[in-house]
């Protein structure tokens, strides 16, 4: 019979000599957790599995025994695939209602996971209801940030990190420094943006290196530093390659280098190389990821009004309207906002009754 993926960790570090206090060094893991997987309470991962790797010299056996199926859990599985389906269905929500309309539910829904991952008496189960809870509370801080509420967004995505670890999955520790990169990049901190990209960076997983170097394009877009902005996004291409699908983040954008990319040449002043990336990439965003075609249509609408045709950006920005009302983005509204901006300075023809709308918009209620 095959060892497993804990028996070999713990084989080979004692043929090694290393205690657990200097493994846990070299791998950069706590000692309780390393004990944990050691003693198979935990489900390997990529990056942890090259981790070990790497330390204990182990020639690709670690790698392949993460590979192999987990060992399967009690009959309760089904309250796991029950919640990973409706995982599916609260995504699909948040691609076409209001943020808050998502949260009602979502809310409770990782309150409930966490409660019944510290109750759960099996380890299988207990470490999936874990990941669960850390899948729906990134996503629940996600959707508090749309709601304009970066405080609550910001402890949404500490308390995904807490659970991911549980869970065994360190990959959510780092992306969450990406997560408050795009808190810093909203509120016009260049500065903070770059520092939590870099943090981000440090990671072994090439999936949230890629997502931390878009980050860090975007910062260096938003000082002007257009020569790191431009080596920053070649990096991120290059990282792309390398990198499967990402657990986190956003699921909804083809080509996330091009679209980041026309993001920072607008800030940078590239208004026109900005719009034509965005007419090409927009019709590649899934009709029914309405957010996310909301966000980069008035985006698409301001590289062309920056780039001198405000008429065709009224144009856009007008069928637009809808969409705008119904997914009620806190994040879109602070770009629509600049837009209302410009057409109060330039005052197009076009835009007058437009003017009246957008208002409406911004200071409902």
């Amino acid at each position: 019979m095959s060892p497993t993926f804990a028996q070999e960790v713990r084989r080979l570090r004692t043929e090694r000599g290393l205690t657990l206090t200097r493994l846990a060094e070299l791998v950069r893991y706590s000692k309780s957790y390393l004990s944990k997987i050691e003693n198979g309470q935990v489900r390997p991962t990529q990056e942890m599995a090259q981790a070990f790797e790497d330390a204990l010299q182990a020639d690709g056996r670690l790698m392949a025994l993460a590979d192999a199926p987990a060992r399967p859990i009690p009959a309760d599985d089904t309250v796991l695939l029950t919640y990973d389906a409706m995982f599916g269905n609260v995504r699909m929500l948040g691609h076409r209602s209001s943020p808050e309309s998502v949260l009602v539910s979502l809310r409770p829904q990782v309150e409930t996971l966490s409660t019944m991952a510290r109750s759960a008496d099996h380890p299988g189960l207990s470490q999936g209801l874990w990941l669960l809870a850390a899948k729906y509370a990134e996503y629940a801080g996600w959707m508090e940030q749309e709601n304009g509420d970066d405080a609550a967004g910001a402890e949404f995505t500490r308390r995904a990190v807490r659970y991911a670890t549980k869970g065994g999955d360190r990959e959510l520790e780092a992306f969450a420094q990406v997560r408050l990169a795009e808190f810093a990049l909203y509120r016009g901190d260049a500065k903070l943006t770059v520092h939590h990209a870099r943090q981000a960076g440090r990671s072994r997983s090439p999936a949230v290196q890629a997502a931390a170097a878009l980050r860090e394009a975007q910062g260096f877009a938003l000082a002007g530093a257009a020569k790191y902005c431009e080596e920053a996004l070649e990096r991120s291409s290059r990282l792309q390659q390398k990198a499967g699908e990402a657990r986190y983040g956003t699921t909804s954008v083809p080509d996330q280098v091009a679209i980041t990319t026309a993001w920072s040449f607008h800030d940078l002043g590239r208004y026109a190389e900005a719009a034509s990336i965005l007419d090409l990439q927009l019709p590649l965003i899934a009709p029914v990821a309405l957010r996310a075609r909301t966000r980069f249509g008035l985006r698409r609408a301001l590289a062309h009004a920056m780039a001198g045709d405000l008429e065709h950006a009224c144009e856009l920005v007008a069928d637009l309207l809808d969409h705008i009302r119904q997914v009620q983005s806190a994040t879109v509204h602070i770009d629509l906002t600049v837009f209302s901006s410009l057409l109060a300075r330039h005052r197009p023809l076009a835009g007058r009754e437009l003017l009246g709308e957008i208002s409406e918009i911004l200071f409902a209620g």
